[in-house]
């Protein structure tokens, strides 16, 4: 982490929601010069506005048993609020931040409420400060931290993390969706950040779960939730964390991770509807009926050009597609019309392309096709398929 970025997000991150947006932000540093009477009113104030049930409140409830007598570390704590209901329901609580007047503040109210024995605190001062852990934790809570640093950072933070989450562990975050990226203009990350949290924010950058899961790789994951709320400002991705990246594979991650075999020019045969090539993009034009087979993209020669597997990785297919009309489904399948590898994932008409990744519910299973079918009834579904690509997947 440079000494310039992290300056920047140090004087940004000074600066928090009071509870929701509702109340606006306020510094820690005012908070702080406050008595304790009067801080205990307004963190309250600002506790009970984030814990209403469309804010904070629906995930406080759902993770609060889960989480008792558990050792979870939070990524940006803020004012504490979320840490701090947990404490109140039995976990025993990391707060982490970088700026260290919010973690002063946190262990003012932590302590005043009589939880400070199974908290603790770590002033995150540059980019390997989470190296210095101890023991292991049963959970990460990263609720909208990670996605305001760029990829290569949040990455080596989240390596640094993942060496200290037990095998089965929980890795859950709160993103900025793709769909809100593209919605506000699909601004340099720079920029995008000052549209979504005020002029002084240095960076935000959008996630999905394959970004997320890349960014952890090469740690295997299983994902328990995936999914965008708020109107589809953020997303929530869940995760366990089946094992670390231990050292043989970590030693071949780079190179696995960067393999990726552009599929355009493949053969394409069309079955009842048309799929071919025009250009680099790959054109769908789907037969009117329910479930009918428009066509099929064939993955072996690429798949063979990856090289060997490693134990423990699957295939992954990445498509960014534009639907024009209806529905259109898609999924990896063996030499077979019907033999499905892995869940087909069905994506609408809209004015944005869709990113989609496909990949098999066996991780052993190696995909030969890709295909594509109508699935919306007496309509005939168009779509574009603008790239796509086969890789190695956790």
């Amino acid at each position: 982490m440079s000494d310039d970025f992290l300056a920047q997000s140090r004087d940004k991150w000074r600066e928090l929601p009071a509870g929701s947006e509702t109340l606006g932000r306020t510094f820690s540093s005012e908070l702080l010069a406050l008595d304790m009477a009067e801080l205990m009113k307004r963190w309250e104030r600002m506790n009970e506005t984030a814990r209403a049930p469309d804010d904070r409140g629906w995930f406080h409830r759902l993770y609060a048993e889960a989480f008792a007598g558990k050792r979870v570390v939070e990524v940006g704590s803020g004012f504490g609020i979320d840490g701090i209901h947990f404490l109140k329901h039995g976990a025993a609580w990391t707060f982490s931040d970088l700026v260290a007047d919010n973690l002063a503040l946190v262990r003012r109210v932590v302590d005043h409420l009589g939880l400070g024995a199974r908290a603790s605190y770590l002033h995150v001062q540059e980019q390997h400060s989470f190296a210095a852990l101890s023991g292991a934790f049963d959970a990460i809570w990263a609720i909208g931290s990670l996605h305001h640093a760029p990829f290569d950072i949040a990455r080596a933070e989240s390596l640094d993390l993942l060496r200290h989450l037990a095998p089965g562990g929980r890795w859950i975050e709160l993103t900025y969706p793709h769909e809100r990226w593209l919605r506000e203009g699909a601004l340099p990350f720079s920029e995008f950040g000052k549209r979504t949290d005020g002029e002084r924010t240095p960076w935000a950058e959008w996630y999905d779960l394959q970004k997320v899961k890349r960014r952890l790789f090469p740690a295997r994951t299983s994902t328990v939730l995936d999914f965008t709320f708020g109107g589809g400002n953020f997303g929530w991705i869940d995760l366990v964390v089946e094992d670390g990246p231990d050292a043989a594979v970590r030693a071949t991650a780079q190179a696995v991770e960067a393999r990726s075999i552009d599929l355009a020019g493949q053969p394409a045969e069309s079955i009842e509807g048309t799929l071919k090539w025009q250009g680099r993009q790959l054109n769908a034009a789907c037969p009117p009926h329910l479930w009918w087979y428009c066509g099929r993209l064939d993955l072996r020669s690429c798949v063979a050009t990856l090289g060997e597997r490693p134990a423990g990785l699957s295939c992954a297919n990445d498509l960014e597609i534009a639907v024009d009309s209806g529905s259109v489904g898609l999924v990896l399948t063996d030499d077979g019309y019907d033999d499905f590898l892995g869940r087909e994932r069905i994506v609408d008409a809209r004015p944005q392309p869709w990113r989609v990744t496909l990949t098999t519910t066996d991780a052993d299973a190696t995909p030969a096709r890709l295909l594509v079918r109508n699935v919306a009834a007496n309509v005939a579904s168009r779509a574009r398929i603008l790239s796509a690509s086969v890789r190695f997947a956790s």
